[in-house]
């Protein structure tokens, strides 16, 4: 009874989603369910705007981290908007460091701390991308048109190695 009854239920909720059907392949002894749409999937409603910077701001012993870019993301799907500062960052020691943001401000003037985030862990010997994003739930985000200062904090797991790197950009 309880078989019949899962198969009913089943047997419903396919029949709900009508716009939908179901089709099968056959990759070698597995089966696989696909499900596809009759309407298109729209792309989201995304405006990015990119500074491309390619700028190196340190390289020392420990650590190389190069300024990548700069970009504006205008999401109108959700009325989001926030810029995301992408940094690639090398670790040259033997021990795994984090990469922060810290004293961010643009054009004179300075970014809410609340505003940022960025914190990259990079193993040893490792580069990654370090993103900064900086978003503003409650309302305008600040600007940033020509310019981009802040201080790049970098340390491992042992405070042996803590360096703050002054990164100071110019767009014009």
């Amino acid at each position: 009874m309880k078989k019949l009854l899962v198969v009913g239920l089943s047997a419903l909720v396919l029949a709900a989603c009508g716009d939908t059907e179901v089709s099968e392949k056959e990759v070698g002894n597995v089966e696989t369910t696909e499900s596809v749409t009759n309407e298109e999937e729209a792309a989201p409603a995304k405006d990015v705007d990119t500074i491309d910077v390619n700028k190196e701001v340190v390289n020392n012993a420990n650590m190389a981290a190069k300024l990548v870019k700069v970009e504006k993301i205008v999401d109108k799907e959700w009325d989001e908007e926030l810029y995301r500062v992408t940094f690639e960052v090398e670790n040259k020691t033997d021990t795994t460091q984090t990469y922060q943001a810290r004293e961010v401000s643009s054009d004179g003037k300075m970014i809410d701390e609340g505003l940022l985030t960025m914190s990259q862990d990079v193993a040893p010997g490792k580069k990654a991308d370090a993103v900064l994003e900086i978003q503003n739930y409650d309302g305008p985000l600040p600007e940033i048109k020509n310019n981009l200062e802040m201080i790049l904090h970098v340390y491992d797991e042992d405070y042996t190695v803590e360096e703050d790197h002054r990164v100071n950009v110019d767009f014009k």
